[in-house]
């Protein structure tokens, strides 16, 4: 295993993030389900005005969850499309699995929210895995 944070694609990894945080715009948009995750939360359109700077450190745990899985490919040696699909698509799986292990003690009357949110995660893994795997 040889193993060196400057043998990493910077740039691949901030597009990543990007496409994270985009794909989270466009999930909780109303094309998709802002109208169900509004009623599952029970917030109202008038609620979602917050802070510009959650925003920011949204952006942040983005870059983040990019850099953590391009560590992992990095130390696994992972390349391709179809291994960074995969290994992205069983990262959010994973994510999924622990979420609701988490659930299961909160509030597990809240399937729709849990669906509506980890959806969001494991599509975002999945596309962050294949642009990483690609672009290494």
């Amino acid at each position: 295993m040889d193993f060196a944070i400057e043998d990493m694609n910077a740039l691949a990894i901030v597009v990543a993030a990007l496409l994270y945080f985009f794909i989270g715009t466009v999930w909780y948009s109303p094309v998709l389900f802002a109208q169900a995750w509004m009623r599952e939360t029970g917030k109202t359109k008038e609620e979602l005005n917050p802070n510009p700077f959650i925003y920011i450190l949204i952006f942040i745990l983005t870059v983040i969850a990019a850099f953590s899985m391009a560590c992992v490919f990095e130390i696994s040696g992972l390349t391709g499309l179809v291994p960074g699909l995969f290994a992205g698509l069983v990262s959010g799986l994973a994510l999924a699995a622990a979420t609701a292990i988490t659930m299961m003690f909160n509030d597990y009357r809240r399937y729709k929210l849990y669906l509506i949110n980890v959806g969001y995660h494991l599509v975002s893994f999945t596309v962050m895995g294949a642009l990483l795997g690609l672009w290494r």
